[in-house]
């Protein structure tokens, strides 16, 4: 029988941070406080992109370093849209259904980013 932790070694192996609990995997990215979390339901398997604790404030972090915060994000989503190819892969090879998700954690994500930018122009 498949188990999320076949699909959290699997990850590991490909060389992400990922961490498992309570049947939710997270897919970490290395700068931003931003994951791909995975959930099993039965024979369904949900992919959707979140913002984790602190993501605005490491933004506005990163802006007031003069980083390109833009970018920052745009390959931080492109980072976990990549990995969830890899598990949606893994996925249908080992008999389950992959459920994307990924449009409304990467709207919640730009959300974020265009208030942050919004903010610095005002002051």
């Amino acid at each position: 029988m498949i188990t999320p932790s076949d699909l959290e070694l699997y990850l590991k192996k490909l060389g992400y941070r990922v961490e498992y609990s309570n049947g939710e995997i997270r897919v970490l990215h290395e700068a931003l406080p931003l994951y791909l979390k995975i959930e099993f339901q039965g024979g369904l398997v949900h992919m959707s992109i979140k913002p984790g604790e602190g993501f605005k404030e490491a933004i506005e972090d990163l802006r007031d370093m003069g980083e390109d915060v833009e970018e920052i994000v745009e390959n931080a989503l492109s980072y976990l849209n990549i990995a969830s190819l890899k598990a949606r892969q893994w996925i249908e090879e080992h008999g389950l259904i992959p459920v994307f998700k990924l449009r409304e954690g990467s709207i919640e994500v730009y959300e974020a980013l265009e208030e942050i930018l919004e903010e610095e122009e005002e002051e």
